[in-house]
């Protein structure tokens, strides 16, 4: 399994248990160490198995998920959640957000959509992990020579540097809750592809989106990635469909609490004001149209958050 990670599955319904058991088990992204068929029974497995990620069905007896999640949260559950849905209701998307949901699959199961997802955050975790006991060491030596010198290891490693711009780019995703889109994939990879430019030639690379895609569409061809139509036009529609999602999803958060912590962060980093005021307006039905999109905006936004989590890492 890799990396030894655990995981506990939560449904009422035993056949899609058995389903998502089978598939991360075949697929070895994980441990399956327990199962619960509702709320009230997660929440005491939990505490006794100490699952890294819990998947978990929104609607059950008994405590639904969104409550389920919630209650853990307040007894002091740190691990990561993935709801499993087939609602889409707006409501019902604000409300997971506000009980920390930032993860979806949704039913039926797609086995594609199953590994992709699990295998972003639980690499995301086993990062997170790795990036806190590096600060943890930094923060207790006594030689500051020491802490120099790995600092400037990592600095100066491309490759690290690479793996951490990626990382970072993936717990902006996650925030924005489009680690599911099919263009987050796309997304994350001109973020690394930006982030291993100099700052002119990140910019100018910016300012030609078509190069930029074309360039996505060189890394997965030359990664091997076969699953993913690396076509200049199909990269495109994938992001401008996941820039949609994101502008969408900021917006329900505005209408619902304008001072949430991720619609005042990133709302008017990633796009423009009047973008999002018109897409509010939209999802309250007080207009048909819908707002401009500015994929260009965006991303130099996005690029911007990365490099500023980047700095502030191991401070």
């Amino acid at each position: 399994m890799k990396g030894g990670y655990r995981v506990l599955i939560v449904d009422d319904d035993p056949g899609v248990r058995r389903m998502l058991a089978k598939i991360i088990e075949e697929e070895e992204l994980a441990l399956v160490i327990g199962e619960a068929e509702n709320g009230v029974e997660a929440v005491e497995l939990a505490f006794d198995l100490d699952p890294d990620l819990i998947m978990i069905d929104l609607l059950m007896p008994e405590l639904d998920g969104i409550e389920t999640i919630k209650k853990l949260k307040s007894k002091g559950f740190s691990g990561s959640f993935i709801l499993l849905s087939k609602i889409t209701d707006k409501m019902m998307v604000r409300e997971a957000y506000q009980a920390g949901v930032e993860f979806y699959i949704h039913k039926p199961i797609n086995r594609d959509e199953v590994c992709s997802v699990v295998e972003k955050i639980l690499r995301y975790q086993g990062m997170e992990k790795t990036f806190k006991g590096i600060q943890s060491f930094l923060n207790n030596q006594q030689s500051s020579s020491v802490i120099e010198h790995i600092q400037k290891t990592v600095t100066h490693s491309k490759a690290d540097s690479a793996q951490k711009a990626r990382v970072v780019a993936e717990n902006i995703v996650m925030d924005l809750g489009i680690l599911s889109q099919s263009g987050s994939n796309d997304i994350l990879e001109a973020m690394e592809i930006l982030s291993g430019l100099k700052d002119n030639e990140d910019i100018k690379l910016l300012q030609n989106l078509k190069v930029l895609y074309q360039k996505i569409g060189e890394s997965y061809n030359n990664k091997g990635v076969v699953d993913i139509a690396s076509g200049e036009k199909a990269i495109e529609r994938r992001i401008r469909r996941t820039v949609e999602y994101a502008l969408n999803n900021l917006a329900n958060l505005g209408i619902e609490d304008y001072y949430h912590p991720k619609f005042e962060r990133f709302a008017h980093r990633l796009f423009d004001f009047s973008t999002i005021r018109e897409e509010m307006q939209r999802i309250q039905k007080k207009t048909d149209k819908r707002p401009k999109l500015n994929v260009k905006r965006f991303l130099e936004g996005l690029l911007r958050e990365i490099k500023q989590e980047e700095t502030g890492i191991f401070r």
